[in-house]
């Protein structure tokens, strides 16, 4: 796996072995950051279900200020620590399960929040459920959900509404905006 932009550009990471993960590819991962454009810069990059930690390192290549990787599998948990040292970056990584994790986490402090769980999973709608719950999505911040382009996500859950569907062959990226 390669980091697709910023100064890490081209720069390897490891996965751990003989784990089913699936790293979000490259095309979606470009996507992704194209779409945040500007507003990565400096921002404050909530990694759920990191898998490889490569989403959340590639924000920090590309100009994140700060990291928090939350990913339940203690081999993968420090993969994901491995590689930060790696690359030479700080960032955190926590391994727990995200319904723990969330509720300890300070009110409004992610600009971005992506979450990227296992495609089969039933816990989508819980995250978006925990981030609004527990209000730690900055005021103008956003949430991104990755899933099956078929999953059906809710319009509005709280204050967090969906604002936009992108399509990337059979993956899909949900925004999610705190309401006006």
């Amino acid at each position: 796996m390669r980091i697709t932009g910023g100064e890490a550009r081209g720069r390897s990471i490891s996965g751990p072995d003989g784990l089913e993960l699936r790293p979000t590819g490259s095309k979606l991962r470009q996507a992704f950051f194209n779409i945040l454009g500007n507003k990565l810069n400096a921002s404050s990059f909530l990694d759920l279900c990191a898998g490889t930690g490569l989403m959340g390192l590639e924000a920090l290549s590309r100009g994140a200020g700060s990291l928090i990787a939350v990913e339940e599998n203690r081999k993968s948990a420090r993969n994901i620590e491995a590689n930060l040292k790696h690359l030479g970056y700080e960032g955190e990584v926590i391994c727990s399960d995200l319904r723990r994790v969330i509720p300890l986490l300070a009110p409004k402090s992610f600009d971005i929040i992506y979450a990227d769980p296992p495609y089969k999973s039933e816990i989508f709608v819980s995250i978006i459920e925990l981030v609004d719950k527990h209000k730690i999505l900055a005021a103008d911040g956003l949430l991104v959900l990755e899933h099956l382009r078929n999953r059906k996500l809710p319009e509005k859950v709280g204050e967090l509404e969906l604002s936009s569907i992108r399509h990337y062959g059979q993956s899909s990226l949900s925004f999610y905006k705190i309401k006006d």
